[in-house]
């Protein structure tokens, strides 16, 4: 509102300049009174516009701006600072002074202004060519109206008779006021003139820059760049280069045009003064930037980057502090250099390629992190199935350690009973051989080799099937899935238990009809024997246990009851996990059941638990018909 207020006063002191032209031969006002005051007024707008520019020049620091700027000061400065004194001169010491020599240092500004545009490049050409248009259609249309208004205030002052050289000037300052307005109406209708045919890749350059936002690959995302540079906006070749963190160089990552070898393999280290030039000034630079460089050797590299790439402009990638890449910006194919309009569009196509590039460089690296992670997990996994594997050995020798005292004590029976009758029959073979005189005796010894190697016989059979059950319990020679009768395997297994059975435990078994399991037969038994081993280890005294099979329709169930001590409630969710164990210390690794657990389940299966703490245990097992192949077993 402030500023609305402050925009007003000029026009409002023009009205006021326009009434006392008009009036004051009227008013009785001295002659000239409006001319002396609309001179002031002209000064004061000067200076003031001088001000105002130079407090922009001191606001924008240093870069191209400020030099265009510094141009148009100077020039206005030395253009109309002297017009201004001589005609102070001659309103105050009332001398009239040859207005050429005025008009002479109007000329500076112009020629200022020329200089900036064809020697520095300080301005627009074609922005320049548009305001000169707006600003041509403008003056037209002021002139045409102010002679207009001047014709017809001639009219008035020759019938009122009111002053004709003050009203006209007060007309003129009007005119000199309403030409912003009116410039500014054809600075837009001329803006649509010119820009008629860039709005069509404006608007594909900005669709561009928002799809980017979406990719996750820097191949993906340079190549969309150079769509937009080449196909869009009609440059004749391109490239993107990006920074390489661990080489701390830029090199080309996608190039589009004519390029030769040298400039596909360009690598632009970090301590090139065209980096720090990137990365200090943040904007886009030309080979012209470098002229007033006065270090010769910086000067001369940058140039030299310029010239090995043939380009006309780099385009920084900046991502806050930290410089990401260079877009190399190549002539049109039309000829034309690259206008404010264009690199105002480049520039908003790199700020917008710096998010999508820090989006892949951070999903590439969650990548990275995922392949570790990813190989991490498989060498724990290896490791921890290697652990388990090393665990369950050292369980299974265990419980077939416990197993050897018992198995030795059926062994020791029958291979005892063979020596003693190896010996035995050796005394009969001695007699024999004395007495073969004697019929009677030879018979009697006859009869008693024959019962002798009968019981024999026994003894060597009963330990060959301790031998076989032994063997077939490990499955020393099977580590692959088989069809298996777990009627047999559970049977098996109460043979080799028979030893912790015979004092006070008795074994009832409760078999229904249940189907052949394709199975790893040799885990199995070691889930039974681990289950069979830890009820005698509760029953104290004399017990039972008893072993239920029944179908069910997906596959079989097995039930392991003991009567003895039950679990307390508030631990058999922990029954299963590794290294938990309710017996006292030294007596049990905590091991069998958690081994027992993971069988089951890469059977897919599955094993509960339920348990009366008042007593009795009872451990469900249920099976699929057909086992899921195991890996660590192929």
């Amino acid at each position: 509102m402030r500023h609305r207020r402050i925009q007003v006063l000029p026009y409002a002191a023009a009205l006021g300049l326009i009434v006392l032209g008009f009036s004051e031969g009227a008013l009785g006002f001295p002659a000239g009174l409006a001319i002396g005051a609309s001179f002031i007024f002209t000064m004061i707008l000067i200076l003031a516009s001088l001000l105002i520019l130079g407090f922009e020049r001191r606001r924008h620091g240093e870069g191209p701006i400020k030099e265009a700027a510094d141009v148009v000061f100077w020039s206005a400065v030395i253009s109309f600072v002297p017009v201004g004194l001589i005609f102070s001169a001659e309103w105050l010491l009332q001398r009239p002074y040859p207005y050429y020599v005025a008009l002479l240092w109007v000329f500076v500004f112009p020629v200022a202004v020329g200089y900036g545009i064809l020697r520095r490049q300080l301005f627009d050409v074609r922005n320049v060519a548009k305001s000169s248009a707006a600003y041509g259609a403008a003056t037209l249309g002021i002139t045409g109206a102010f002679a207009f208004v001047i014709t017809f205030a001639d009219t008035l002052v020759q019938r009122f008779g009111v002053g004709q050289r003050s009203a006209q000037v007060a007309l003129l300052f009007v005119a000199i006021l309403l030409f912003n307005p009116v410039r500014n109406r054809m600075q837009t209708l001329v803006d649509r003139f010119f820009d008629r045919d860039r709005a069509a890749y404006r608007v594909a350059v900005r669709e561009i820059s928002e799809a980017m936002v979406s990719m996750l690959s820097l191949n993906e995302i340079a190549d969309r760049i150079l769509l937009a540079l080449t196909d869009t906006m009609g440059v004749e070749r391109a490239m993107v280069l990006l920074a390489d963190d661990e080489k701390k160089v830029l090199r080309p990552i996608a190039s589009r045009g004519d390029w030769d070898d040298e400039g596909l393999a360009v690598e632009i280290p970090s301590i090139h003064p065209i980096w720090k030039h990137l990365w200090m000034r943040r904007e886009d630079l030309t080979r012209v930037d470098f002229d007033d460089e006065h270090d010769v050797e910086i000067r001369e590299a940058c140039h030299d980057v310029f010239d090995m790439l043939e380009v006309e402009l780099l385009v920084p990638i900046l991502y806050g502090v930290e410089l990401l890449g260079v877009i190399a910006v190549g002539r049109k194919l039309t000829g034309d250099r690259l206008m404010a309009d264009d690199r105002l569009l480049l520039r908003t196509l790199a700020n917008q390629s710096s998010i999508a590039i820090e989006n892949a460089k951070a999903f590439d690296e969650i990548a990275k992190l995922n392949e570790t992670l990813e190989a991490r997990v498989d060498e724990r996994t290896a490791e921890l199935r290697a652990t388990q594997a090393q665990l369950t050995q050292a369980e299974k020798m265990k419980s077939l350690g416990q197993l050897v005292a018992g198995v030795a004590h059926e062994l020791n029976n029958p291979i005892g009973f063979v020596h003693a009758n190896l010996q035995l029959l050796d005394e009969y073979i001695k007699k024999l051989i004395e007495s073969q005189g004697n019929q009677g005796d030879t018979e009697r010894a006859r009869e008693a080799i024959t019962k002798l190697l009968e019981r024999s016989r026994e003894g060597t059979t009963r330990v060959k099937k301790i031998v076989q059950d032994l063997r077939t319990f490990s499955r020393m020679d099977h580590a692959d899935l088989q069809v298996a009768d777990l009627h047999e395997e559970i049977e098996r297994t109460l043979r080799l238990m028979e030893p912790r059975f015979k004092n006070n435990i008795v074994v009832e078994t409760d078999f229904g009809k249940i189907p052949r399991v394709r199975c790893y037969p040799g885990q199995l038994n070691q889930v039974f024997l681990n289950l069979l081993m830890n009820a005698c280890d509760a029953i104290e005294r004399d017990g039972t246990i008893r072993i239920r099979t029944r179908p069910t329709p997906d596959g079989v169930r097995l039930e392991f009851e003991d009567d003895g001590p039950g679990i307390p409630a508030d631990v058999q969710n922990q029954i299963f996990d590794p290294f938990f164990t309710t017996k006292p210390v030294g007596a049990g690794t905590g091991l069998g059941l958690s081994l027992s657990h993971g069988i089951i389940e890469r059977h897919g299966g599955r094993i509960s638990v339920s348990s009366d703490p008042e007593g009795g245990t009872t451990f469900v097992i249920e099976l699929p018909l057909e086992a899921r192949p195991d890996d660590d077993q192929a």
